[in-house]
């Protein structure tokens, strides 16, 4: 008998978690050290997995949000300590407990940048998984359509220096000189280009 599932849905049926460690934490995370087998056998003792504590269905943790004031996209500009440099980025954060996604995204939204959105005008982009090899976690991406601002910009957190609107075609050109290289930008500036141009998003 023919076997026609797909690849993916095969190796998951069969990997299974055999023993979780937790290495540590701290407030957002826990990192793990997973024992994972196939068909009967230990295939690695030590797979690394970093878990946030806040967990929506479909492992949703976190939000990003496209601003969009008068046609000009919102980015921020943020020194990361990991790469130890400056990195272009939409605002993005944590899904808080007892919050919906779409909620996280006005909050963030107004935190980050000052600006304000009305909830019918913040459009769902679909997911990213930052890096599925590692983060237990999806992000939750937004267009939040015609932004008012709500107060000045003040920096909200570690490493925040500016917050600027820039034209559609300066944003693609960032991108494509990797200037930008932050996944839910590219992945949310990507999504909301393809459905303007099919006149999706109103």
């Amino acid at each position: 008998m023919n076997d026609t599932r797909p690849f993916d849905e095969e190796m998951g049926s069969r990997t299974k978690l055999l023993n979780r460690t937790v290495a540590c934490e701290n407030q957002k995370f826990f990192v793990l050290f997973d024992e994972i087998g196939t068909a009967g056998r230990i295939d690695t003792s030590n797979y690394l997995v970093v878990a946030p504590k806040e967990v929506r269905h479909n492992f949703v943790t976190g939000v990003a949000v496209l601003p969009v004031c008068d046609g000009k996209i919102g980015l921020l500009r943020i020194y990361r300590h990991a790469i130890e440099g400056d990195s272009w980025e939409i605002p993005r954060g944590f899904v808080e407990k007892d919050e919906s996604p779409i909620d996280s995204a006005m909050r963030e939204l107004a935190e980050e940048t000052g600006l304000s959105c009305e909830s019918s005008l913040m459009k769902p982009l679909g997911f990213v998984t930052p890096d599925a090899g590692i983060l237990a976690a999806r992000v939750q991406v937004y267009a939040a359509l015609r932004c008012a601002p709500g107060h000045a910009y003040e920096p909200a957190e570690f490493g925040h220096r500016q917050f600027c609107l820039l034209d559609s075609d300066e944003v693609r050109e960032r991108v494509l000189s990797s200037e930008i290289q932050d996944p839910c930008t590219i992945v949310a500036y990507y999504r909301y280009s393809v459905l303007q141009t099919l006149g999706a998003l109103c």
